[in-house]
């Protein structure tokens, strides 16, 4: 089914079931989407925090996977987890109602965001997502937040904000971040993973170069210009702003250590531009 297909169900009115409505993107993306004015509806193999608080919002959720959920429904959206074999997955094929992957979904809402933040990475996502997502608040940009983790700042992995930007923990697992639309796309380093669906090391570069073609652009690809896998990728690409610890559009000078605390000046373009000190140890961060 043809990604662009979702833009057509993601209006208000339509009335939307989520399979596995519980999970860590899936319940924010529920409350994203009700936000949107969709009629939302779920399910999920057991109680949580996640399903309760949904329902809390007036958001019905069914423990099991039943075939019934699905009736009347006019679009299903799935979580990864969930195969083509499961009970719902298996009547809305049958009753003609079109399903969607999680990642769709959110690539869907993306694009109604001024500024859509991706970083993604082999390593380090969930934490420079939680540190931008504090930028964001101190910022008060009011963002809309996907961590995948809990941020002691919101209490949870997620965020549902009013503003402009949307910041989203990227992954490239399944090739999911290919369902995204940044305006800002981050690569924090590119490592041989998730072989289980990657051929190889050359296979996940292509899937980031792919990545970082989605920007527009009037948009910025934002790399780590020391990571070799990375440049690899992004050979030939135009326009894309480096950084790094010690080279690049974006570097550190003026290092300092406070108990494994590091302070510095961020240079940009040849001219310091802020004087960071991080709350966060080690020289990764």
């Amino acid at each position: 089914m043809a990604i662009d297909r979702i833009h057509d169900y993601i209006v208000p009115g339509k009335r939307a079931h989520l399979v596995g409505i519980g999970g860590v993107s899936m319940s924010p993306l529920a409350e994203v989407l009700q936000g949107e004015g969709l009629v939302i509806t779920g399910s999920d193999v057991k109680e949580s925090p996640a399903v309760e608080h949904l329902r809390s919002l007036g958001i019905p959720v069914v423990i099991g996977h039943l075939p019934e959920s699905v009736e009347g429904k006019d679009l299903v959206i799935r979580t990864a987890a969930v195969h083509d074999s499961n009970p719902e997955i298996a009547a809305a094929h049958a009753l003609g109602i079109p399903v969607f992957e999680r990642a769709q979904a959110w690539g869907s809402i993306m694009r109604r965001y001024e500024n859509a933040l991706c970083i993604s990475g082999t390593h380090g996502k969930t934490t420079t997502t939680s540190m931008c997502t504090h930028i964001a608040m101190a910022a008060r940009v009011d963002p809309t937040v996907m961590i995948g983790g809990t941020l002691p700042i919101l209490g949870t992995g997620h965020r549902v904000g009013k503003g402009k930007t949307i910041i989203l923990e990227s992954c490239e697992y399944c090739n999911s971040f290919l369902s995204f639309y940044p305006t800002l796309a981050v690569i924090l380093n590119i490592e041989a993973d998730h072989l289980d669906f990657f051929k190889d090391l050359e296979d996940v570069e292509h899937a980031f170069r792919a990545f970082a073609d989605l920007v527009p652009p009037e948009g910025t690809v934002l790399a780590n210009g020391e990571d070799a896998n990375t440049m690899k990728a992004l050979e030939g690409k135009e326009g894309v702003l480096t950084f790094g610890l010690e080279k690049g559009t974006f570097h550190a000078e003026n290092l300092t250590w406070d108990h494994g605390f590091p302070s510095f000046d961020v240079v940009w373009n040849g001219k310091p531009a802020v004087h960071v000190a991080l709350q966060v140890p080690g020289e990764h961060n």
